[in-house]
């Protein structure tokens, strides 16, 4: 499979440009289709959640198995029949503490990121947090830019609140894993998006785990250098 997508090496960067300009034109409603009801009846609702929910064993969601098979109409059925949650404990994967949003980046789904995305509450925040972490540590962001997903990187990097720099618990950034197994332009866009954001790079900060958040590194203290006392030591 071509997780390229067929597009032209060295144009990641313009065509995320692209992407955000027309984010701006659209306004802050919902984009259509969003919401189950607008392309899908009662009876086609009710038929996928029953698809999803006859075999839920407490350990992988509905919600999350419906992400893991690209099925974005049963995610949206589960999401507004059922009132199922996209980023909480109904929707958390129990075995390794994955998100809807983690696994369409592992996969490559883009057309599930970009519905989460669309959700929001009425204040306008975001429903989903794509800066959650699994139990390795690993951002949607990170898994998408260490598997190659161009076009979920392209689309994650154009989210406001998608931090571009988040390790996972080994230390490894987004941008280190991709270049880790040569994708180097998925890299170098990660890169220019934390510069965009005025970022502090990896290099000058340090994640916190506990409170989720870089700090800035405090610059080590040259050693002090010992006195010579030979020459007292010979007088």
């Amino acid at each position: 499979s071509n997780r390229k997508g067929g597009r032209k090496r060295g144009d990641i960067a313009s065509h995320m440009a692209t992407m955000m300009l027309s984010k701006k034109k659209t306004g802050g409603d919902l984009p259509a289709g969003s919401l189950a009801y607008e392309e899908l009846s009662p009876e086609e609702m009710q038929t996928l959640c029953a698809d999803y929910t006859k075999t839920y064993d407490g350990q992988i969601p509905p919600m999350w198995k419906a992400a893991f098979d690209n099925n974005v109409k049963a995610m949206k059925a589960l999401h507004y029949y059922y009132r199922k949650g996209v980023d909480g404990f109904d929707a958390c994967n129990r075995e390794d503490r994955s998100m809807p949003s983690h696994i369409a980046s592992l996969r490559g789904h883009v057309q599930v990121l970009e519905w989460l995305a669309s959700l929001h509450l009425y204040d306008g925040k975001f429903v989903t947090n794509f800066n959650l972490r699994d139990d390795g540590g690993h951002t949607p962001l990170w898994l998408a830019a260490s598997w190659g997903w161009e076009k979920c990187v392209e689309f994650l990097l154009t989210l406001p609140q998608v931090h571009p720099y988040i390790p996972d618990a080994k230390g490894i950034t987004p941008e280190q894993a991709a270049r880790r197994v040569g994708y180097h332009e998925i890299a170098d866009a990660i890169k220019i998006r934390g510069k965009e954001l005025r970022v502090i790079p990896p290099d000058l900060a340090y994640w916190d785990e506990p409170d989720k958040r870089f700090y800035v590194k405090e610059p080590e203290e040259a050693p002090e250098e010992e006195e010579d006392t030979d020459d007292e030591d010979m007088e």
